[in-house]
């Protein structure tokens, strides 16, 4: 563990910023892509993009493997390295990603606040994040475009519903 921790801090303390991007399969990802490419490019920092799909497999629903596809040709065009796991733990998962590659600044899109209830429960999440994370990471919180607020998927288009 404490070789772990030492391999961390040498990632971290080469000067060099590593900004990750959490995405989700959803369309408006592209501007928390839009958002970590600029944060990297001030840092002249890499840029790193992950999804962490819950279970095993990215077929459980239809449309998502071809909208994935479409968000990381997207952020590679941005420059961005792309990360992809299936995981049950996606907090954790995040967590020893973080770790793993040196993070030094997170970009998260602001969750729907739609009740007090999801609120807890996303605030729940955000702190089994942090708490799996060894040295002091930035997070950045893109605020929600409430256009965009009920977008969601049907064959391969976004459609505000």
């Amino acid at each position: 563990m404490i070789r772990e921790i030492e391999d961390v801090f040498m990632k971290t303390n080469d000067g060099i910023e590593r900004v990750l991007v959490c995405i989700t399969a959803q369309c408006n990802s592209k501007r928390l892509i839009d958002e970590g490419a600029k944060v990297a490019s001030k840092a002249n920092g890499e840029l790193h993009i992950i999804h962490v799909q819950r279970g095993d497999s990215i077929f459980n629903n239809a449309d998502t493997p071809k909208l994935l596809e479409e968000l990381f040709d997207y952020g590679s065009k941005k420059g961005g390295m792309i990360h992809f796991y299936c995981d049950e733990h996606i907090t954790e998962c995040i967590g020893q990603f973080v770790n793993d590659k040196g993070i030094t600044k997170m970009v998260l899109g602001e969750p729907p606040m739609d009740n007090i209830a999801t609120q807890k429960e996303i605030e729940k999440k955000l702190k089994i994040v942090l708490e799996n994370i060894n040295l002091p990471v930035d997070v950045v919180v893109v605020k929600r475009n409430e256009a965009e607020k009920n977008m969601i998927i049907n064959r391969n288009k976004c459609v505000v519903t």
